[in-house]
């Protein structure tokens, strides 16, 4: 068995959506012939958004994790603030008191580069010189963000001369929030150059949507490009008959399950649902990481709610089965990288065969993959009349079945992308020994 050197920051314990391309990746890769050691940071020096225990069951046990230490900026921060790290440490955001949140956007946009997990970097590239001198390895894969992994990929690949794999699975200069981080001329600068020089120096490239993917490509002289999106694994899906049901009893169950912030609210959804509420009850469950401003917007128009925090990820996925409609709120944002942005919640959405809402660009590749399974509809998120009509549509429908394109959607099972990685990773091997 070929033998892979997978660098990651996110890894389990850490939950949240960061982890599931890269753990599925590990628990499927030695199905198809390639056996993976994790180089990942140890949980008590990593900044984790949430943490997640029961994905550890995942983790094959011929897979290998090794944990180092790391310096960790929101430690810091934290302290400064009188608060616990777990408080402060959010994906794409940085939560506080308004004078601390902006001096720390601004540490994150210009001194922390490529980003605020740079302090992992010496402690993983020491012992990635020292896996790859006592291990026999046939390849190495980084996944970011955090892009800080991809300086890690970059020092072994010089080191060992190994095929490496750059996972992309967000955008990295273009990043959606990066104008909330204060960057100056030099910062861009240097950001620029990290990117063009790990894209062009790593023998693949791999990315999560074919949009974002030829962003990259523009951006830097790529050798070899594949676009492998996210996916769902049919077994994380508890079985169900009655999962195709868009509308069971009195109350219509609305749920968005991830990180909500302001960046994705839509004030226009939340009209829209009270709208709805002179029609049948509603009640709106708001899973996982949700800024307080976003409670208060559904608060102000009465519209019954829940928010339960973050929970295990097998306890999501019922969340997700027990809604008649699920939301999906992608940021609103004016960059060359908006239309490319497909959350990787969106495929465990599709696999509960719940009808979906989306709010973010019309004409992305979002908007093409509901389209082509016929599991939802994206609106404008000021889009208050069409939103209105996909609830009230859905409503109408009451116990018919939402009609998926199955063969569509299988293109996304997890174990059948990983068979791509594979074959992608035996070719570059292949090559390298001709």
């Amino acid at each position: 068995m070929k033998r892979i050197l997978l660098i990651s920051y996110y890894f389990p314990p850490s939950g949240g959506p960061g982890v599931q391309r890269i753990l599925k990746f590990a628990r499927y890769l030695p199905d198809n012939g390639w056996l993976p050691t994790v180089l990942t940071v140890n949980p008590k020096s990593a900044a984790f958004p949430s943490t997640d225990e029961s994905l550890l069951d995942e983790i094959p046990p011929e897979v290998e994790v090794i944990h180092t230490p790391a310096w960790d900026p929101f430690r810091l921060y934290a302290r400064i603030q009188g608060k616990k790290k777990n408080e402060v440490v959010k994906v794409g955001y940085i939560e506080g008191e308004q004078i601390f949140k902006k001096f720390a956007r601004w540490l994150r946009g210009n001194i922390f580069l490529p980003d605020a997990r740079v302090g992992w970097v010496p402690y993983a590239i020491q012992a990635a010189r020292r896996l790859l001198k006592t291990r026999q390895f046939n390849a190495i894969m980084s996944t970011g963000p955090p892009h800080s992994s991809h300086l890690i990929g970059l020092s072994a690949h010089k080191a060992s001369g190994l095929p490496w794999v750059v996972d992309m699975r967000d955008p990295w200069v273009e990043i959606y929030y990066s104008d909330q981080m204060y960057e100056t001329a030099l910062a861009q600068s240097i950001q620029t150059r990290l990117e063009r020089k790990v894209l062009s120096t790593a023998t693949a490239v791999i990315c999560v949507s074919n949009f974002l993917g030829g962003g990259l490509q523009l951006r830097a002289p790529i050798k070899l490009y594949e676009t492998i999106p996210n996916g769902f694994d049919p077994s994380d899906i508890r079985a169900n008959k009655d999962s195709s049901s868009i509308h069971q009893g009195k109350t219509f169950k609305v749920a968005h399950v991830g990180t909500y912030n302001l960046l994705g609210h839509s004030d226009a959804f939340v009209l829209a649902l009270k709208k709805v509420k002179t029609i049948i009850d509603i009640e709106v469950n708001l899973v996982g990481s949700v800024d307080s401003n976003v409670l208060e917007k559904y608060q102000s128009r009465g519209i019954k709610m829940k928010s339960v925090g973050y929970v295990p990820h097998r306890d999501a996925i019922d969340y997700m089965n027990s809604a008649n409609l699920l939301l999906l709120a992608l940021p609103q944002v004016d960059t060359s990288s908006g239309p490319g942005l497909i959350s990787g919640k969106v495929l465990e959405y599709l696999s509960t065969r719940r009808p979906i809402l989306a709010l973010g660009r019309t004409d992305g590749d979002l908007a093409q993959l509901l389209q082509d399974t016929g599991a939802g509809e994206i609106f404008d998120h000021n889009d208050q009349e069409g939103i209105y009509s996909f609830v009230k549509r859905c409503i109408d429908l009451k116990e018919q079945p939402l009609k998926i394109n199955e063969e569509a959607l299988s293109k996304y099972e997890r174990p059948r992308l990983t068979s791509q990685l594979a074959q992608l990773l035996d070719h570059l091997t292949n090559t390298q020994k001709n």
